[in-house]
């Protein structure tokens, strides 16, 4: 059983945001044969994080489109506001190799009805199809982003959701030529963005003087970028481990307090319980608050709550087994973030051959 240290910065008390109305969403992505192909179907559910109780919130099993493959590190459906939104294309034009053919942008509805709203088509990119990545939602809903190579270029691309009309497009060129961006989501009220810029190189690292890696916030039409703080502030220190200098710090989400919740790979011997660090950074206090909690796999992906009281996380333990062969099983938690207290939800099963597979979307209400 691996043991997960979890950092928090200061005492963090969230309890005066309401916490009615607010569930937890995932998804289970299975593929059926049809036609000499095969056609994933995709149901989303909504789970009670304090009961453990869940409903179907979305299936496109009746639907003229069906939602894209993901993955752990890429999940094409996002939550804000009461409202989800995924990438989703036609049936007729669905195959295998479906990459040249248009996507959309859709909203689904989530009361299980399989009904579901058009934003916007994407049309395919030269030999890259229609692709977009880090799809990322505003905390009302009402704007969505995403990352799309577009003529060789990155870009930034910023959507209103009640129109699909097209916000802002950034050209990221100079800014992600030698990094990715790990991760991006908009600040609590809506106004900024916040990102990580990691390595692409293998021989770049957060050390060097002059090194792009690390976590910015700036304004939607790409000014004002500011560091959330030196790298190296970003990167706990804690006896006999150190952090890998190849990867930076990783922010999961802003707090309404202004603080914001990282996570950070630290190394070292078993005695020191080397693992995932995940803590609340205050950049104007160093006071830690340190929880220790055994959850065993790999933890990936992370999804805070609007209010920023909670957090989802998935842990992924992979087996091989005579009979069932190579498997995942992945185990939903949700952490509270004043307590440190933990509530495991569900766990789930599936072979790696990606028949059937689970993903983390987020949160939806308005909590």
């Amino acid at each position: 059983m691996n043991r997960w240290i979890f950092v928090l910065c200061c005492v963090v008390f969230l309890g005066h945001y309401s916490r009615a109305g607010e569930s937890l969403l995932y998804c289970v992505r299975t593929g059926e044969m049809k036609e000499s192909q095969v056609l994933p179907r995709t149901d989303i559910f909504a789970v009670n994080p304090e009961t453990g109780k869940q409903r179907l919130a979305f299936s496109d099993a009746r639907s003229e489109f069906l939602l894209l493959p993901g993955s752990d590190a890429q999940v094409d459906v996002v939550a804000a506001g009461g409202r989800i939104f995924a990438r989703g294309m036609d049936r007729k034009l669905y195959t295998n190799g479906h990459w040249d053919n248009p996507a959309a942008l859709y909203e689904l509805s989530t009361n299980g009805s399989g009904k579901a709203r058009k934003l916007f088509e994407i049309q395919p990119e030269a030999t890259m199809g229609s692709n977009i990545r880090m799809l990322f939602i505003s905390p009302t809903g009402a704007k969505i982003g995403y990352i799309r190579i577009s003529k060789g270029k990155p870009y930034l691309f910023l959507h209103e959701t009640s129109t699909g009309r097209l916000l802002r497009k950034i050209d990221l060129t100079d800014d992600v030529s030698d990094l990715s961006v790990t991760t991006i989501g908009w600040t609590p009220d809506g106004e900024r963005l916040f990102f990580t810029l990691d390595r692409t190189d293998e021989d770049d690292n957060w050390m060097e003087p002059g090194s792009l890696m690390g976590s910015y916030v700036m304004k939607e039409d790409g000014s004002g970028r500011l560091r959330v703080a030196p790298e190296a502030e970003m990167h706990p220190s804690r006896p006999g481990l150190n952090s890998n200098s190849a990867f930076s710090a990783v922010l999961l989400g802003a707090l309404p307090d202004g603080r914001y919740l990282v996570r950070d790979l630290q190394t070292g011997p078993p005695s020191a319980h080397p693992g995932t660090y995940v803590y609340i950074m205050d950049t104007a206090t160093k006071v830690q608050k340190t929880l220790r909690v055994d959850v065993p796999g790999e933890l990936y992906p992370f999804r805070l709550s609007r209010s920023g009281s909670e957090l989802a996380i998935v842990a992924t333990e992979r087996k091989s087994d005579a009979a069932e062969g190579l498997t995942n099983t992945k185990t939903l938690w949700v952490f509270d973030l004043e307590s440190g207290k933990e509530r495991k939800l569900l766990s789930f099963t599936a072979k790696q051959d990606g028949s059937k597979w689970m993903g983390l979307v987020g949160w939806l209400g308005n909590r």
